[in-house]
């Protein structure tokens, strides 16, 4: 049986993609390994850091995801499978602890609806570009597997990356509210 590490670090790995040498991802950090912003000594990334070996960066995503899964488990309050916490270890990597603490999901979790929680994952794939929020497809794809992993569809196996026109096959809170909104506008 997987644990909760080796499921996000095949999603970490699937969705950053593996690099040797410090790049400025997305989000306009310098990275390096599969998506890492620090060394294993805890020093930030920058152009001048030296280039790692494939082994190193493996390394220091389990280091990484170790000491994140013990900030997780600060945070829950609740037991979670292996699927579940590797699904929010994933999302927890790609965002940063700060970014999920606060979170609606964190709370819908702790106060026991596991089902909505894992829904809010299907929210999280927007970006600030240029002033402005956006959604990005690679991201869409990334919180789709991840709300496979965490619902058990995928068995804790990272799943294929969907199409970013291929919507969830259960309705997300985000389409709910929308719905609602709808509905409450027609009846004033």
């Amino acid at each position: 049986m997987n644990d909760s590490i080796t499921i996000a670090a095949g999603l970490a790995r699937e969705y950053e993609g593996l690099r040797l040498k410090p790049y400025i991802c997305p989000a306009g950090y310098w990275t390096i390994g599969y998506g890492n912003r620090c060394l294993a000594d805890g020093a930030a990334v920058t152009a001048r850091t030296p280039a790692i070996t494939a082994v190193q960066a493996a390394a220091l995503l389990m280091q990484t995801l170790s000491g994140l899964r013990i900030k997780l488990r600060q945070l829950v309050h609740v037991a979670l499978t292996p699927n579940k916490e590797g699904a929010l270890l994933d999302w927890q990597f790609n965002l940063g602890t700060s970014a999920i603490a606060g979170s609606s999901l964190i709370r819908l979790l702790n106060c026991g609806q596991d089902i909505a929680a894992g829904e809010q994952l299907l929210l999280w794939d927007h970006a600030h570009k240029n002033g402005h929020l956006i959604t990005l497809p690679g991201l869409t794809a990334r919180r789709h597997a991840e709300w496979l992993v965490y619902t058990g569809a995928s068995s804790g196996h990272v799943p294929a990356a969907p199409s970013p026109s291929t919507p969830p096959s259960t309705p997300t809170t985000d389409q709910l509210n929308r719905s609602e909104l709808a509905r409450v506008k027609e009846d004033a």
